[in-house]
């Protein structure tokens, strides 16, 4: 299965394993703080995200009515059905051995896309409960209601960090610290 990215940033997948070790650890105990580890570990994977492109041919007019052929791609994201609530839902796969599991009634391909990505499409996409990873074995479902609520946290928590460097408090890191 061929990777694409949704993005021009190279997939980065090392943080991966260490939301499938939280989500572990969430099952096992439940908690304010294990969710909390589970949300941020997410916030910093990349997933692989199945879907079919469709090629096709139109003609394009420029501003002199110069008429030309343009190849256009459009891609179909694979949704599948919770029979549980009845709901549809973007799967999204933190390795290509959990997307193998995937059996599709039509050949697709794989894009790779942060956690902001998926939940910008799931969003736009009103017919969809949310996404799920790897719903086939973790079967973490993200809906609709706790992307808005995981997005209002985000932009909160900016805010306060944007009042808090106008307010003279400043903040340093030990990047360029000698040791």
């Amino acid at each position: 299965m061929p990777e694409l990215r949704a993005n021009n940033e190279k997939p980065n997948f090392d943080n991966n394993p260490k939301l499938i070790e939280a989500i572990t650890e969430m099952r096992k105990n439940f908690s304010p703080d294990t969710q909390n580890k589970v949300i941020n570990a997410a916030l910093r994977c990349t997933y692989l995200v199945p879907a079919t492109v469709e090629q096709s041919t139109e003609l394009v007019a420029d501003e002199d009515n110069h008429v030309d052929f343009q190849n256009k791609s459009k891609a179909k994201f694979i949704l599948i059905n919770n029979n549980k609530t009845k709901g549809t839902f973007f799967p999204a796969f933190t390795s290509k051995e959990e997307a193998e599991k995937l059996k599709a009634d039509r050949k697709f391909q794989l894009f790779a896309m942060k956690f902001g990505d998926i939940a910008t499409l799931t969003e736009q996409t009103q017919t969809v409960q949310g996404f799920v990873i790897n719903p086939f074995h973790e079967n973490l479902p993200f809906t609709q209601e706790m992307l808005s609520s995981i997005k209002a946290t985000l932009i909160k928590a900016r805010q306060e960090r944007e009042s808090a460097s106008g307010s003279g408090i400043t903040h340093t890191t030990n990047e360029n610290v000698e040791e």
